[in-house]
């Protein structure tokens, strides 16, 4: 292009004009018609080849074979036999085809989650707990218990300063006295793994109530708690919940009244239907009944719009005739 360009200036054209026939800018052009002589790179912190060596000797020792590649690099630092960061100790080994890549095991490959529980068929008793603060800064833990899938809180039990093993038996015990009979066949305890939780008295109580074992979380996985995680944000963030809260009276007066709040509230994962009514049994009839609702509203629409809808008009030499569909 560069010579194509030089022959089209040599008859007269400008070099602009040129390079504007080939789309080229002459800026770049004159980069191309003159370039810059390559100056030759020198890595100057180039590995040596003693060092290489070095490195090689000590990874075929023998208290070396297996181990990761962390080691060579801390051994070089600490026996003086050479000095190089991790990186150039792994090129260096990778080169050489002596560092294989190790399979990352599958963390609790055999682990059941809430989801594929609700799935066969479970229903599951959440249980969570959440601190408050109110203005005379005497901590009150919140212990909310709710049942899925339905959503619906069975209460909210609360103590001071911490939750111990005691108030988590005594709030599940009072939730499940006003559960349905026809909810517990299949009831499985759901929680993470905090120290109350996991004490030895509430999986001996809790199994005895249910005849099942309580269901865990994963450490460090909040998504396992989905539910009670989102319940507790919407107990402390509630439009109707207060700004602050100046006493202990003040928290208890309000985990008394959210439950009758939340529990007649329509939500979207229960595709608008209050948890109340989902419990109920009624969440199918009312989601029905809106099917049939739409479908109605659709066809009057439609009847609506065909009974206005109206073809040109005719006209004639004696009258204007106005057809209707």
């Amino acid at each position: 292009m560069v010579k194509a360009i030089n022959e089209t200036i040599s008859q007269g054209l400008t070099q602009k004009r040129a390079c504007n026939i080939f789309g080229l800018e002459p800026r770049k052009f004159r980069r191309w018609a003159n370039p810059k002589p390559l100056c030759p790179r020198t890595a100057w912190n180039k590995i040596l080849p003693e060092e290489r060596e070095a490195i090689l000797e000590t990874a075929y020792e023998k208290q070396f074979w297996g181990k990761p590649v962390s080691h060579i690099f801390i051994h070089g630092h600490d026996s003086d036999k050479f000095y190089a960061s991790l990186s150039t100790v792994h090129k260096v080994l990778k080169s050489e085809n002596m560092v294989h890549k190790q399979e990352k095991r599958k963390r609790n490959g055999g682990y059941v989650s809430a989801h594929s529980l609700m799935n066969q068929g479970f229903s599951l008793l959440c249980y969570d707990a959440t601190r408050f603060v109110p203005d005379s800064g005497i901590p009150v833990w919140a212990i909310p218990v709710m049942i899925l899938p339905h959503r619906y809180i069975l209460g909210i039990g609360y103590s001071l300063q911490g939750v111990s093993a005691s108030d988590l038996i005594r709030t599940v015990t009072k939730a499940l006295a006003i559960l349905p009979e026809t909810l517990t066949d299949n009831l499985i305890a759901h929680s993470d793994r905090g120290s109350a939780m996991k004490a030895s008295s509430t999986k001996k109580i809790i199994k005895e109530l249910l005849g099942a074992p309580i269901h865990y979380g994963r450490p460090h996985t909040p998504d396992d708690q989905a539910w009670i995680e989102a319940l507790i944000k919407t107990l402390k963030y509630h439009r109707e919940a207060p700004a602050s809260f100046n006493t202990v009276d003040d928290v208890s007066q309000w985990l008394t009244r959210f439950p009758e709040i939340y529990n007649n509230e329509p939500h979207s994962s229960l595709e608008y239907v209050t948890p109340l009514q989902a419990l109920s049994g009624t969440k199918e009839v009312i989601l029905k009944q809106r099917k049939q609702n739409l479908a109605a509203a659709c066809k009057m629409r439609y009847n609506n719009w065909k009974n206005n809808q109206q073809l040109p008009v005719v006209q004639s030499p004696s009258e204007v005739v106005t057809l209707a569909v």
